[in-house]
């Protein structure tokens, strides 16, 4: 065997060595990419939801602005999960997240009112969100 031979023998094994390890290294990727995905989606649940129940002790305390605050962080980590649900299909949480939405839309116009019933959209709003949560 000449060595030209030798050397393409080699190149050919290296080829195929390196595409059984790519294929190899990337056979779990998807599964951990979805089990990513959940567990931010979660977190944004969970930040949302501790954003509105921080509103709801602000309200309780009679402190609009802080109130509004949180209704106003709460926001983009709703918009985020309506988003990865309409993504993946979900239409009907995406539905229940989106008129979560609405109901801190209006908590926080009223708190911006100074009406105490912001507290009652806020939990309409939790209460959104946990319907979302379990479909």
């Amino acid at each position: 065997m000449t060595p030209t031979r030798w050397v393409l023998s080699g190149f050919a094994a290296l080829i195929v060595a390196l595409g059984i390890g790519y294929a190899m290294g990337g056979a779990g990727r998807f599964t951990l990419q979805n089990a990513l995905d959940d567990a931010r989606g979660r977190l944004d649940i969970a930040d949302a939801r501790v954003q509105l129940l921080e509103a709801r002790v602000s309200l309780y305390n009679v402190n609009f602005g802080d109130a509004s605050r949180h209704f106003e962080d709460a926001k983009p980590p709703l918009r985020r999960v309506r988003e990865r649900y309409q993504n993946i299909g979900k239409n009907a949480a995406a539905g229940s997240i989106a008129a979560a939405l609405e109901h801190i839309e209006e908590g926080q116009r009223l708190a911006g009112k100074l009406d105490q019933a912001a507290n009652t959209k806020a939990n309409d709003a939790l209460e959104a969100i946990r319907v979302a949560s379990s479909q």
